[in-house]
């Protein structure tokens, strides 16, 4: 479908991709291809309309449910394009594996407008834990890390962004001046000044955040809303269980939860993030370090085991809160990284019906969701991504977020952000930034390494 081509299109390499230009231009220079297949005129429709602008809400007010593809834009030809300006010289953070952090900043030509494009002049763009490895380093072997850095060598880095429209097709839903938020295909990168993004995957910005905010919301916003629609929490009632809460993700899926009438949510972070995820609407918080195992001797049976605080203390957590279980846990910090797998959150938690709903009611069977984990996690997730296939086992998926048409989430988002929430408008949606830095070489390096250190609360930024 168009999903699956626009996924593979996305990531095809550059010198994949000049072989197969190369190949077609052979072909179509051969005289017996030219008389089988004659040039085709594409004619505009003189009569059409350009489609209006974005709605109001993707998924509608006070509600996690994505819209119907109406919503989407779809962009129009029935206009020729306005008279190209000359291209100017930008700055734009692209990856170099010999450089420092992997990351450089270079001047370049701003990008070519494509059809269904809007060209934005960039005012921030969000940092993620993906960009600093280098896109899709965390999902392969570790053996395979300097295959990765190849792959992506002289791309440019980044995914989210917010800006001003500064050149659009009629048709395309906005208008030059307005203010935008959305995000890039895999690879074709957010960190520059002008940036063509597909209007399938643009949304007005919402007009309560900076643009820093704006664009820190994108990744990690799209994230929670869709892990939180895919897995049956798009209702008020559920209870929900946040590992990692003080994280870019983590933060926002603890708001996002309240903000749709979670009965109950709950995060586990570090002592010294606990009042932060209290302040972001968490009803309870656990300190992870304060409740490591710990050995155990029972002499009356003459066993050797190990007590485990962080799960006695979620049950009492549940105890207090009706008893009944987590219909969803959120794992933001389980990946294929040791570090993160020494913890054995899935298995501590995961395994326990006291503390995760496994029964026939659940309200979904995979409620068990990680954003990282090994190679052939990623698979299965891609597999159910581009086909709607869910290969996992019963109680456990890695999700695997979706740009493509994302538009009606990124509304979704706004309305969140503007307090629009199914609690009545209680809490509006931000995302809280620790820092933000310059485009600029220090500026970004600095951001790689605050976010390989592991230890940032909430979200980083780029303003330029």
């Amino acid at each position: 479908g168009d999903a699956t081509f626009a996924t593979l299109r996305a990531t095809l390499t550059p010198s994949l991709a000049r072989v197969l230009h190369s190949a077609g231009r052979r072909l179509a220079s051969r005289p017996s291809f030219a008389r089988r297949h004659p040039p085709r005129t594409l004619t505009a429709r003189a009569n059409s309309t350009p489609t209006e602008g974005p709605s109001a809400g993707g998924g509608g007010v006070g509600t996690l449910e994505r819209g119907d593809d109406n919503d989407r834009h779809s962009p129009q030809l029935s206009a020729p394009m306005p008279a190209a300006k000359a291209r100017e010289e930008i700055r734009a953070a692209v990856y170099d594996r010999k450089a420092e952090e992997g990351i450089r900043v270079v001047t370049k030509r701003a990008p070519k407008l494509g059809r269904g494009d809007v060209l934005v002049r960039v005012r921030a763009c969000g940092v993620n834990p993906v960009d600093a490895k280098f896109v899709v380093a965390d999902k392969l072997p570790e053996s395979w890390r300097g295959a990765a850095r190849w792959l992506v060598d002289g791309r440019v880095a980044g995914f989210d962004l917010s800006g001003v429209v500064e050149r659009a097709y009629p048709g395309s839903g906005f208008e030059v001046g307005e203010e935008v938020f959305g995000a890039v295909p895999p690879l074709r990168g957010s960190f520059a000044d002008l940036v063509a993004v597909p209007s399938s995957q643009l949304a007005t910005k919402p007009p309560s955040l900076t643009h820093p905010e704006a664009a820190a919301l994108v990744l990690p916003g799209l994230t929670v809303v869709q892990a939180l629609r895919q897995h049956g929490v798009t209702k008020p009632g559920a209870r929900v269980l946040v590992i990692g809460a003080s994280g870019g993700v983590g933060h926002l899926a603890v708001q996002v939860a309240s903000a749709a009438g979670a009965s109950l949510v709950v995060g586990v972070c570090s002592g010294r993030n606990v009042e932060f995820v209290k302040s972001m609407g968490a009803d309870e918080v656990l300190d992870y370090e304060a409740l490591e195992p710990v050995p155990h001797d029972d002499d009356d049976l003459g066993v050797h085991t190990r007590a485990d605080p962080l799960v006695e203390a979620l049950s009492e957590v549940l105890s207090a809160h009706g008893g009944k279980p987590f219909d969803l846990v959120l794992d933001t910090v389980s990946s294929h990284d040791k570090r993160d797998r020494s913890q054995r959150y899935k298995s501590r938690i995961g395994s326990d019906p006291a503390l995760l709903d496994r029964g026939p009611g659940a309200l979904d069977e995979h409620n068990y969701v990680t954003i990282g984990g090994k190679t052939g996690g990623w698979i299965t997730a891609g597999v159910k991504r581009l086909t709607g296939v869910n290969l996992f086992k019963r109680g456990k998926e890695l999700f695997w977020i979706n740009f493509n048409r994302c538009a009606p989430d990124l509304k979704t988002l706004r309305a969140l952000a503007e307090g629009e929430g199914s609690n009545g408008g209680v809490r509006a949606v931000k995302p809280a930034i620790e820092r933000t830095v310059s485009l600029t070489d220090e500026g970004v390096r600095e951001a790689f390494r605050m976010l390989h250190g592991r230890r940032v609360r909430g979200k980083l930024a780029i303003e330029l």
